[in-house]
Protein backbone atom coordinates (compact mmCIF):
# COMPACT_ATOMS: atom_id res chain seq x y z
CA UNK A 1 0.00 0.00 0.00
CA UNK A 2 1.34 2.86 -1.29
CA UNK A 3 -0.01 5.64 1.03
CA UNK A 4 -3.20 5.60 3.44
CA UNK A 5 -6.03 7.88 2.03
CA UNK A 6 -7.97 10.29 4.36
CA UNK A 7 -11.51 10.97 3.52
CA UNK A 8 -13.13 14.25 4.12
CA UNK A 9 -16.57 15.94 3.43
CA UNK A 10 -15.69 16.86 -0.98
CA UNK A 11 -12.05 16.42 -0.07
CA UNK A 12 -9.32 14.28 -0.21
CA UNK A 13 -5.56 14.11 1.99
CA UNK A 14 -3.27 11.90 0.97
CA UNK A 15 0.25 11.55 3.40
CA UNK A 16 3.16 10.99 1.24
CA UNK A 17 4.73 7.36 1.72
CA UNK A 18 7.89 8.32 3.73
CA UNK A 19 5.82 10.33 6.16
CA UNK A 20 3.51 7.85 6.54
CA UNK A 21 5.70 4.97 7.09
CA UNK A 22 7.81 7.83 9.59
CA UNK A 23 10.96 7.93 6.84
CA UNK A 24 10.66 11.80 6.49
CA UNK A 25 13.44 13.67 8.09
CA UNK A 26 10.80 16.27 9.82
CA UNK A 27 14.07 18.80 10.11
CA UNK A 28 14.10 19.49 6.16
CA UNK A 29 11.61 22.29 5.85
CA UNK A 30 9.00 23.01 2.87
CA UNK A 31 9.48 18.94 1.54
CA UNK A 32 6.35 17.55 0.48
CA UNK A 33 4.51 15.50 3.37
CA UNK A 34 0.96 14.35 1.12
CA UNK A 35 -1.15 15.82 -1.40
CA UNK A 36 -4.80 17.61 -0.79
CA UNK A 37 -7.38 17.22 -3.56
CA UNK A 38 -10.65 19.59 -3.47
CA UNK A 39 -12.74 19.75 -5.98
CA UNK A 40 -13.56 22.78 -7.28
CA UNK A 41 -15.79 22.57 -10.51
CA UNK A 42 -12.73 20.19 -11.11
CA UNK A 43 -10.67 17.46 -8.85
CA UNK A 44 -7.67 19.98 -8.28
CA UNK A 45 -4.61 18.77 -6.27
CA UNK A 46 -2.15 20.76 -4.12
CA UNK A 47 1.03 19.71 -2.47
CA UNK A 48 1.41 20.01 1.25
CA UNK A 49 4.70 21.03 2.04
CA UNK A 50 6.72 20.70 5.67
CA UNK A 51 6.59 23.75 8.29
CA UNK A 52 7.76 22.03 10.76
CA UNK A 53 6.40 21.06 14.31
CA UNK A 54 3.80 23.01 16.35
CA UNK A 55 2.44 22.17 19.60
CA UNK A 56 -1.43 21.93 19.96
CA UNK A 57 -2.66 21.82 23.73
CA UNK A 58 0.49 19.07 25.39
CA UNK A 59 0.77 17.55 22.22
CA UNK A 60 3.16 18.38 19.00
CA UNK A 61 2.36 18.05 15.60
CA UNK A 62 3.43 17.98 12.08
CA UNK A 63 2.29 21.34 10.75
CA UNK A 64 1.52 21.44 6.73
CA UNK A 65 0.83 24.26 4.80
CA UNK A 66 -0.18 24.65 0.97
CA UNK A 67 0.68 27.31 -0.97
CA UNK A 68 -1.37 29.27 -2.65
CA UNK A 69 -4.51 28.03 -0.44
CA UNK A 70 -5.51 29.10 3.22
CA UNK A 71 -6.02 25.42 4.98
CA UNK A 72 -4.38 23.93 7.92
CA UNK A 73 -3.02 20.30 7.82
CA UNK A 74 -2.05 18.81 10.97
CA UNK A 75 0.16 15.59 11.08
CA UNK A 76 0.62 12.98 13.47
CA UNK A 77 1.90 9.19 14.11
CA UNK A 78 2.18 8.98 10.24
CA UNK A 79 -1.61 10.86 9.86
CA UNK A 80 -2.33 13.89 7.90
CA UNK A 81 -5.74 15.63 8.13
CA UNK A 82 -7.09 18.93 7.28
CA UNK A 83 -8.08 20.71 10.05
CA UNK A 84 -11.60 21.69 10.27
CA UNK A 85 -13.87 24.59 10.77
CA UNK A 86 -10.57 26.85 10.39
CA UNK A 87 -8.47 28.69 8.22
CA UNK A 88 -5.63 31.01 8.02
CA UNK A 89 -6.33 34.78 7.02
CA UNK A 90 -4.62 34.55 3.91
CA UNK A 91 -2.86 32.42 1.33
CA UNK A 92 0.23 30.96 2.38
CA UNK A 93 3.40 32.01 0.19
CA UNK A 94 5.10 29.66 -2.54
CA UNK A 95 8.28 28.62 -1.42
CA UNK A 96 9.72 27.81 -4.81
CA UNK A 97 13.32 29.85 -4.77
CA UNK A 98 14.00 30.07 -0.97
CA UNK A 99 17.12 29.02 0.47
CA UNK A 100 16.97 27.69 4.15
CA UNK A 101 17.29 30.92 5.91
CA UNK A 102 13.95 31.73 3.90
CA UNK A 103 12.14 28.39 4.40
CA UNK A 104 13.18 29.06 7.88
CA UNK A 105 11.52 32.19 8.24
CA UNK A 106 8.35 31.19 6.01
CA UNK A 107 7.79 28.09 8.50
CA UNK A 108 7.60 30.14 11.39
CA UNK A 109 5.47 33.18 10.14
CA UNK A 110 3.19 30.14 9.37
CA UNK A 111 3.12 28.19 12.35
CA UNK A 112 2.49 31.37 14.44
CA UNK A 113 -0.73 32.30 12.12
CA UNK A 114 -2.00 28.75 12.67
CA UNK A 115 -0.92 29.01 16.71
CA UNK A 116 -2.79 32.02 16.66
CA UNK A 117 -5.73 30.61 14.52
CA UNK A 118 -6.43 27.75 16.84
CA UNK A 119 -5.19 29.01 20.16
CA UNK A 120 -7.33 30.35 22.76
CA UNK A 121 -5.83 34.42 22.92
CA UNK A 122 -5.06 34.53 26.31
CA UNK A 123 -3.09 30.76 26.12
CA UNK A 124 -1.64 31.62 22.79
CA UNK A 125 -0.47 35.21 24.65
CA UNK A 126 1.00 33.46 27.69
CA UNK A 127 3.01 30.29 25.37
CA UNK A 128 4.68 33.04 23.21
CA UNK A 129 5.58 35.26 26.26
CA UNK A 130 7.13 32.11 28.19
CA UNK A 131 8.72 31.08 24.74
CA UNK A 132 10.08 34.61 24.42
CA UNK A 133 11.46 34.65 27.72
CA UNK A 134 13.19 31.27 27.30
CA UNK A 135 14.91 32.57 24.28
CA UNK A 136 15.70 35.50 25.73
CA UNK A 137 17.63 33.34 28.79
CA UNK A 138 19.14 31.43 26.01
CA UNK A 139 20.66 34.21 24.32
CA UNK A 140 22.28 35.46 27.69
CA UNK A 141 23.86 32.53 28.16
CA UNK A 142 25.41 31.99 24.82
CA UNK A 143 26.49 35.75 24.67
CA UNK A 144 27.99 35.18 28.58
CA UNK A 145 29.68 32.26 27.21
CA UNK A 146 31.36 33.76 24.39
CA UNK A 147 32.53 36.67 26.35
CA UNK A 148 34.04 33.90 29.07
CA UNK A 149 35.47 32.53 25.88
CA UNK A 150 37.28 35.94 24.63
CA UNK A 151 38.63 36.25 28.07
CA UNK A 152 41.08 33.35 28.14
CA UNK A 153 41.76 33.44 24.41
CA UNK A 154 39.26 31.63 22.31
CA UNK A 155 36.91 32.84 19.60
CA UNK A 156 33.79 31.70 20.14
CA UNK A 157 30.49 32.51 18.03
CA UNK A 158 26.68 31.73 18.63
CA UNK A 159 27.34 29.54 15.10
CA UNK A 160 29.70 27.48 16.58
CA UNK A 161 27.90 26.65 19.68
CA UNK A 162 24.96 25.60 17.01
CA UNK A 163 27.37 23.64 15.01
CA UNK A 164 28.56 21.70 18.65
CA UNK A 165 24.88 20.70 19.21
CA UNK A 166 24.62 19.69 15.48
CA UNK A 167 25.97 20.62 11.80
CA UNK A 168 23.07 21.17 10.80
CA UNK A 169 22.44 23.99 13.15
CA UNK A 170 22.69 27.65 12.45
CA UNK A 171 22.37 30.39 15.21
CA UNK A 172 18.91 30.74 14.47
CA UNK A 173 17.67 27.14 15.95
CA UNK A 174 20.38 28.07 18.64
CA UNK A 175 19.05 31.32 20.03
CA UNK A 176 15.35 31.41 18.42
CA UNK A 177 14.01 27.92 18.41
CA UNK A 178 10.25 27.97 17.40
CA UNK A 179 9.22 26.18 20.71
CA UNK A 180 11.32 25.47 24.10
CA UNK A 181 11.66 22.06 24.77
CA UNK A 182 13.85 19.58 27.69
CA UNK A 183 16.02 18.67 24.68
CA UNK A 184 16.98 21.82 23.28
CA UNK A 185 17.69 23.21 26.87
CA UNK A 186 19.94 20.12 27.45
CA UNK A 187 21.84 20.62 24.71
CA UNK A 188 22.13 24.24 25.31
CA UNK A 189 23.28 23.48 28.62
CA UNK A 190 26.22 20.72 27.78
CA UNK A 191 27.50 22.57 24.65
CA UNK A 192 27.79 26.03 27.40
CA UNK A 193 29.16 23.75 29.90
CA UNK A 194 26.88 25.64 32.33
CA UNK A 195 26.85 25.39 35.72
CA UNK A 196 24.55 22.62 37.43
CA UNK A 197 21.98 25.07 38.94
CA UNK A 198 21.72 27.09 35.80
CA UNK A 199 21.28 24.25 33.59
CA UNK A 200 18.39 22.89 35.73
CA UNK A 201 16.83 26.29 35.62
CA UNK A 202 16.93 26.43 32.17
CA UNK A 203 15.64 22.49 31.79
CA UNK A 204 13.00 23.46 34.30
CA UNK A 205 11.67 25.96 32.58
CA UNK A 206 11.70 24.20 28.98
CA UNK A 207 10.17 21.43 30.38
CA UNK A 208 7.06 23.42 32.29
CA UNK A 209 6.87 25.23 28.53
CA UNK A 210 6.60 22.19 26.63
CA UNK A 211 4.67 20.08 28.65
CA UNK A 212 2.62 22.67 30.09
CA UNK A 213 2.22 20.34 33.36
CA UNK A 214 4.45 20.92 36.34
CA UNK A 215 5.65 17.67 37.46
CA UNK A 216 9.67 18.78 36.38
CA UNK A 217 10.66 20.28 39.25
CA UNK A 218 14.33 21.20 39.72
CA UNK A 219 15.40 18.18 41.04
CA UNK A 220 14.11 16.34 38.16
CA UNK A 221 15.92 18.93 35.94
CA UNK A 222 19.04 18.00 37.88
CA UNK A 223 19.37 14.53 37.58
CA UNK A 224 18.31 15.01 33.70
CA UNK A 225 21.60 17.67 33.28
CA UNK A 226 23.23 15.04 35.47
CA UNK A 227 22.84 11.86 33.64
CA UNK A 228 23.89 13.94 30.20
CA UNK A 229 26.50 14.93 31.46
CA UNK A 230 27.87 12.00 32.83
CA UNK A 231 27.51 10.20 29.52
CA UNK A 232 28.99 13.20 27.30
CA UNK A 233 31.75 13.05 29.78
CA UNK A 234 32.52 9.29 28.77
CA UNK A 235 31.70 9.72 25.08
CA UNK A 236 33.79 12.96 24.77
CA UNK A 237 36.80 13.40 27.31
CA UNK A 238 37.78 16.36 25.12
CA UNK A 239 34.74 18.47 26.26
CA UNK A 240 35.10 17.40 29.60
CA UNK A 241 38.59 18.97 29.42
CA UNK A 242 38.00 21.95 27.10
CA UNK A 243 34.02 22.52 28.63
CA UNK A 244 32.49 25.30 26.74
CA UNK A 245 35.81 25.85 24.51
CA UNK A 246 35.90 22.51 22.87
CA UNK A 247 36.73 22.51 19.25
CA UNK A 248 33.42 20.68 18.07
CA UNK A 249 34.74 20.61 14.56
CA UNK A 250 37.95 18.74 15.68
CA UNK A 251 35.93 16.05 18.10
CA UNK A 252 31.93 15.96 16.36
CA UNK A 253 29.00 17.19 17.19
CA UNK A 254 26.95 16.34 20.08
CA UNK A 255 23.57 15.08 18.48
CA UNK A 256 26.03 12.82 16.35
CA UNK A 257 27.68 11.18 19.09
CA UNK A 258 24.39 11.27 20.83
CA UNK A 259 23.22 8.99 18.06
CA UNK A 260 26.28 6.71 17.87
CA UNK A 261 25.75 5.84 21.27
CA UNK A 262 21.70 5.49 20.14
CA UNK A 263 22.85 3.57 17.73
CA UNK A 264 25.46 0.87 19.51
CA UNK A 265 22.52 0.52 22.19
CA UNK A 266 20.00 -0.92 19.40
CA UNK A 267 22.86 -2.88 18.05
CA UNK A 268 23.74 -4.43 21.00
CA UNK A 269 19.85 -5.64 21.29
CA UNK A 270 19.88 -7.20 18.58
CA UNK A 271 23.06 -9.11 18.84
CA UNK A 272 22.66 -10.63 22.26
CA UNK A 273 18.95 -10.90 21.66
CA UNK A 274 17.78 -8.88 24.95
CA UNK A 275 14.99 -6.37 25.10
CA UNK A 276 15.99 -2.94 24.47
CA UNK A 277 15.88 -1.27 27.06
CA UNK A 278 17.90 -4.06 28.79
CA UNK A 279 20.70 -3.97 26.93
CA UNK A 280 20.46 0.04 27.23
CA UNK A 281 20.39 -0.21 30.84
CA UNK A 282 23.72 -2.09 30.79
CA UNK A 283 25.38 0.19 28.38
CA UNK A 284 24.86 2.78 30.82
CA UNK A 285 25.98 1.35 33.67
CA UNK A 286 28.95 0.16 31.74
CA UNK A 287 29.85 3.77 30.76
CA UNK A 288 29.16 5.26 33.74
CA UNK A 289 30.76 2.83 36.50
CA UNK A 290 33.91 5.34 36.68
CA UNK A 291 31.85 8.46 35.90
CA UNK A 292 33.88 11.34 37.06
CA UNK A 293 32.82 14.26 39.22
CA UNK A 294 29.72 16.35 37.92
CA UNK A 295 30.08 19.92 37.14
CA UNK A 296 28.62 21.89 39.86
Amino acid sequence: MASKKIKTRKTDVYPSKSFYEGRLNLNRLGVPIGNYYKKEGKRTKWEILNAGMIQIGINNHVLGLCPGRCEIFIGRNGKLWRYPNALLPAPVENVLGLDREDLVAWADAGARAVIDRLSPRNESKVSEKSNYRYRKIVHALVSQRILDAAAIGYECTALSYARGISTEWTDHDLLYPRHATIRHATLVALVLALEADKAAQLIELAALIEMRIPFVSREAALAVYQQAVSLLARLCPQWWNQGYTCRWEMVGDIDRIFRAQYIRMLKDAFDNNTQFETAGGLVLRNLLESEPDLRE
